[in-house]
């Protein structure tokens, strides 16, 4: 099973593409994910997405949308973010500098990517028969057709994407305010970072959500706030999430008793552990063990 890794405000660790061509490909598929999750995550790169066969689950802070076969979206730099799917997702996509459309020196970096790159847009998603979109669409398809042929022409990579950006960029200007964040939204954003972090440091120990809260020194409300704004849940639901995905992770690696595993996660309670388990995994420990081994 492939996961993110992540440093403990959530950055991705990967690195990118090379110094001389800051851009990577990747044909991901949510079925090597556990849980068809790839979890939250965020990068100092850009990030353009195609979803090619299934239905994919955006999670954008709040906001959490559908992508059809034939659908993507341009995540901006430095935007938390992560995808699931119910059943499962094929989705090429590239992760890019904002230089590799123009040195930062340069005109055309200033005038066309810097005012992306430092805006309050979030995330740009493409649909199918929707003007404009449908030409992005077909230069994206062609990109990536191009990626996976294993005889890559980088000027080629570079004209394809740069077309593909230029159609983008003359819609951004024009787009609805519910796509963006900024002043107390990054605040927000930041105080979540530093409280996902005092969760994945302590959830081995009894924490509730008001040491979660005391992370960043803000009041109980305050942190349910911040929390469904960014990703859509509050602090005890990523607390239990986190826990059980570590749960499994013991489960799989380890020969550890189960009511051991629910120690290590911060449950007392082995039986209130297995129900929790049951609830987010659809099976008990001992199940998800023998289905791993087997």
């Amino acid at each position: 099973m492939q996961r993110i890794l992540t440093t403990d405000d959530l950055r991705e660790t990967r690195r990118h593409g090379v110094p001389d061509f800051p851009l990577e490909y990747y044909l991901d598929d949510t079925r090597d994910f556990y849980n068809s999750q790839v979890g939250w995550h965020w990068h100092n790169e850009f990030e353009l997405l195609l979803v090619s066969e299934g239905t994919v689950m955006f999670h954008i802070g709040r906001h959490v949308f559908a992508l059809e076969a034939g659908e993507a979206i341009f995540i901006n730099s430095k935007v938390l973010h992560q995808f699931t799917a119910e059943d499962y997702g094929i989705m090429p996509n590239i992760v890019f500098a904002p230089e590799f459309i123009a040195p930062a020196r340069t005109a055309i970096y200033q005038k066309y990517v810097a005012p992306v790159e430092k805006s309050t847009l979030e995330y740009l998603v493409l649909r199918k028969g929707h003007g404009w979109q449908g030409r992005v669409l077909e230069l994206v398809g062609a990109l990536f057709s191009h990626l996976e042929s294993g005889s890559v022409n980088e000027l080629r990579v570079r004209n394809l994407l740069s077309e593909a950006w230029l159609v983008m960029v003359e819609q951004i200007g024009s787009l609805p305010g519910e796509n963006k964040h900024g002043g107390d939204a990054d605040f927000a954003h930041n105080s979540v970072m530093v409280m996902i972090q005092y969760i994945q440091e302590h959830y081995m120990e009894n924490i509730g959500l008001a040491d979660v809260a005391a992370a960043t020194n803000i009041s109980k409300n305050t942190a349910i706030r911040y929390f469904d704004a960014n990703i859509g849940q509050s602090p005890i639901e990523y607390l239990i999430r986190y826990r059980i995905t570590m749960a499994c992770k013991m489960l799989k690696e380890t020969s550890d008793k189960v009511s051991h595993v629910a120690g290590r996660v911060g449950y007392e309670n082995v039986g209130y552990f297995c129900r929790l388990f049951r609830k987010h995994v659809g099976m008990s420990p001992k199940e998800f063990r023998t289905l791993d081994m087997g």
